[in-house]
């Protein structure tokens, strides 16, 4: 989520800013293939996360609910988890991470996916 949240507030390449991240850090490939899913496909989750979030645009977002809701885009596209698991995760990340509030509109979309 990390990589996301800092690929998306500075508009970065997201392959370049993972791997300069934590260069000496070994990844497994859970992260790897999610990184290459989102360098490949993020514009298309981004309109599928679009037409989840009714009166709202996914730019307004801030940046870690779009990371948070990118990364459970992909991790379900790929099939890495039951839909279930992908939402509690995410819902967890929003808690820890977000505004109070937003596990609730959270929840909604990636029910919605």
């Amino acid at each position: 989520m990390q990589t996301i949240y800092r690929h998306r507030l500075l508009q970065d390449d997201l392959r370049m800013d993972f791997a300069n991240y934590n260069p000496e850090r070994p990844y497994d490939d859970f992260i790897l293939q999610i990184v290459e899913d989102l360098a490949e496909h993020e514009s298309n989750y981004i309109s599928l996360i679009q037409t989840n979030l009714n009166k709202w645009s996914f730019e307004r977002l801030n940046y870690v609910d779009q990371a948070i809701l990118l990364l459970a885009a992909s991790e379900m596209h790929l099939g890495l988890n039951e839909k279930a698991v992908v939402i509690d995760e995410a819902l967890r990340l929003s808690k820890k991470f977000s505004d109070p509030d937003n596990y609730r509109y959270i929840n909604g979309v990636l029910d919605n996916l």
